[in-house]
Parts: structure tokens; C-alpha cells; sequence
């Protein structure tokens, strides 16, 4: 394809702070490489489902008869990080004498872990008045040792430096930011996540999905991410499907991993847009895990943004390998809009907002439409975005 002629901002700050190791077994390394970050005393963030499908054990026993001491497994993490057990897991690291961390798990599990790190580093009990704040980089210093293992494909949240907090009595998804606050060693083992659902596999690889296409169509675009997100959904497209079908396949599970983290890379510096925003305010109210609320809103704002960025859709066309030569911006933009819709049911996913209880009331929507118009990321969507705007979307995914 001939791309088309673009345009970037004057000035842009890239960012990506991990260092960041790949290999299938690589679980094996950490007692080595948490000792040379200076860690002693280790607890393993991580949650339920982990455990009990045996992969907390593997990490257990890379660490048992080591050097490295394991304080114990903080195992309470639910669906979207929460302020209380945010709370609860720093005063499990404390009471544990630990000196250092390992998030094991999905998006949830790492952004709880970021937390934590956030209370022990600044010597603070209480989350809930950081997440007030939002950005947490005046005065920031460096945080305690932490590696990060995601055991899912899809949130990145092992490279950001951000995450999202739910507050349960607002009913509300807060982001907040601190520059110190992703793992200082991002480990991609794929033998991690072989033991994955494959409905969880494939929403979480449509969350990578939406980082890498709104990550290149955002109003915050940069070469290097345009780079990074291209690549990502070239890496997703190709894989996804296998890594649901064929869940001990390591190539397509390890790939989806590293698609995972290059979207997450892209995502972090260029922002992401109106799916996010809407689904944020759908995980709030509705409980609805965020990769699959992204992959139920990403096709509608596809379309709703097109017109206003056929050419960038157009090289997501292309990265999707769809053929676009001949074809103006527009057709091409539309034809990747297709090509999503027939990932998702090629993947199991076809669920619609009905399936989870959203009304169809305008009036009823109200308190989700507020949510999401005051969402950060809704000032990154390339198309300006309003109430009545967002009630469409939402309609339209009924």
C-alpha cells in the first residue's frame, strides 16, 4: 500500500520505562532477577483463579529453595483493581515484613500491584485520596522492587504507567498516573497463560486489539507509536484466532503476548479514545470485564470516527492485511470495520450490551452517558465526542 501523507504534532514525550524480557519458561529467571533488583522478601500479587489453575504454584516453585524469600501470596484480587483491597494489600505487605513484589495475573492484578507499591513507596495507608488526584508525579520517587507477569494477553498494564482504579461507592473507574509505578521488569512467559479460558483469551486480546487501533488514532498520534500499534494489530489479527483455538499452541499464545505489550507501549504515550470512555462507565455500572466491553464498543466508534481519519483507518485496513490498494480511505476504513466485526465472531464474540442487562432507556443510560463524557480518555477520540453522541453508541450497541 502507498501511505498516505501524515501529519504529527511539533513536539511529543515518549515514554517506556520497563525493561522488558520475553522467552516461554522465563518464570524460572525471577528469583535471579529479582535479586539483582535488590529484592529479598517477595509477596505474589495475584488472585484466585490464578492459583487454583496451578500457575501461582509455578511461580512458587521457581522461588522455593532460593535465595530469594517467599513472604507469602496475597491471592484476594478481583475484577478491576478496588481502593479496599488495594488497602488490604499493602497491610499484607507490611505485616509480611516484604521488601519487594511479583504481580501475577491479568490487568486487575497488575494495577493492584501498582497500587500497593504506590502506598509502601510513599509510606501511605490509604489509596483513596491518591486516586482523588489523578497524576501522581509531583515529588515521585522510584517504588520498591517489582516484576510483573500478565497471565492475560491484552491490558499492557505491565509496560503503562497508569492504571484503572475502581471506586466502588462512586460507582466510577479512576485513572490514575505515576511515573514510577509500572514493574521495573516486565517477564512475558507464555507458559503462563496456556491454562487461559478461551472467552478470557479472546476479550483480552480484543482489548490489545482496541489499544493498538485507537493507540494509532487517537488525537495524541506519534511516529513511534503509529509504529508500535501498526504492528500490534498485523501481530493480533494473526494470532488471536489460533491462541483461542488451539490454547497450548506457545507460538500464538507467546506472540499475543508480545502484541499485548507493544499495544500497551503505544497505547500509554499516543492514549486511547471514546472505547475506552465508554467502556470504563460500562465496567462501573455494569460490571462488564473491560476487554469485552472494548470489544462490544469498538466497531461502533470505528464508524463514528471514520470520516473524521479515513487515512489512519485505512492504514489499520492495511495492518489487518485487508486489501486496500485501489481504495480510497474511506472504503478501505470501512472495510476494517468489517474485518473486526468478523474477528469477533470468528473468536466466540458476539455478545451485544442487551446481554448484560443495559437498558435501552435513554433516561436510564443517563447516569453512564455522565460517566463517560467526563472520562480522560474521551479528549483523546479524534471526532469530538458529546452526550448525545455517546447515547447513540450505546444505543447501537443495544
Amino acid at each position: 500500500m502507498k501511505y498516505p501523507d501524515l501529519t504529527y504534532p511539533t513536539f511529543f514525550n515518549w515514554v517506556n520505562r520497563p525493561r522488558i524480557m520475553y522467552s516461554p519458561g522465563l518464570h524460572k529467571e525471577v528469583v535471579f532477577e529479582m535479586t539483582q533488583l535488590g529484592g529479598t522478601n517477595v509477596v505474589i500479587f495475584t488472585d484466585k483463579g490464578v492459583v487454583e489453575a496451578g500457575v501461582a504454584e509455578m511461580m512458587i516453585s521457581a522461588i522455593r529453595s532460593s535465595e530469594l524469600k517467599l513472604a507469602g501470596v496475597f491471592d484476594e484480587i478481583v475484577q478491576d483493581a478496588r481502593i479496599n483491597i488495594i488497602n488490604s494489600g499493602a497491610r499484607f505487605y507490611r505485616e509480611k515484613g516484604a521488601d519487594c513484589m511479583i504481580a501475577l495475573g491479568g490487568g486487575s492484578v497488575m494495577d493492584t500491584a501498582k497500587a500497593v507499591n504506590i502506598l509502601i513507596g510513599g509510606g501511605e495507608e490509604d489509596f483513596a485520596p491518591l486516586a482523588a488526584q489523578c497524576a501522581l508525579w509531583d515529588g515521585a520517587k522510584p517504588l520498591p522492587p517489582h516484576i510483573a507477569f500478565p497471565t492475560t494477553a491484552g491490558t499492557g498494564c505491565e509496560v503503562t504507567n497508569g492504571m484503572v482504579v475502581l471506586d466502588t461507592e462512586a460507582k466510577a473507574k479512576l485513572q490514575v498516573t505515576h511515573p514510577f509505578c509500572n514493574s521495573d521488569i516486565a517477564m512475558l512467559d507464555p507458559e503462563l497463560t496456556i491454562k487461559l479460558p478461551a472467552k478470557i483469551t479472546a476479550f483480552t486480546g480484543m482489548d490489545a486489539l482496541t489499544h493498538a487501533i485507537e493507540g494509532v488514532t487517537s488525537m495524541n498520534v506519534e511516529p513511534i507509536g503509529d509504529a508500535l500499534g501498526l504492528h500490534a494489530i498485523r501481530m493480533i489479527v494473526k494470532h488471536l484466532p489460533l491462541a483461542v483455538k488451539e490454547p497450548e499452541n506457545i507460538d500464538a499464545r507467546g506472540n499475543m503476548l508480545i502484541a499485548s505489550t507493544i499495544a500497551g507501549m503505544c497505547f500509554i504515550n499516543t492514549m486511547t479514545g471514546a472505547v475506552h470512555a465508554l467502556a470504563h462507565s460500562l465496567g462501573a455500572l455494569y460490571g462488564i470485564p473491560h476487554g469485552l466491553a472494548n470489544a462490544i464498543m469498538l466497531p461502533h466508534v470505528m464508524v463514528f470516527n471514520l470520516e473524521e481519519q479515513p487515512e489512519r483507518f485505512m492504514m489499520v485496513a492495511d495492518a489487518m492485511g485487508l486489501p486496500v490498494d485501489g481504495k480510497a480511505p474511506l472504503e478501505a476504513g470501512q472495510m476494517a470495520v468489517k474485518a473486526v466485526k468478523d474477528l469477533l465472531r470468528e473468536i466466540g464474540l458476539t455478545q451485544t450490551l442487551k446481554d448484560f442487562g443495559v437498558p435501552g432507556d435513554p433516561k436510564a443510560l443517563q447516569p453512564m452517558i455522565e460517566l463517560a463524557s467526563v472520562d480522560g480518555q474521551i479528549s483523546y477520540n479524534p471526532r469530538s465526542c458529546e452526550e448525545e453522541d455517546i447515547l447513540k453508541l450505546y444505543l447501537q450497541a443495544l
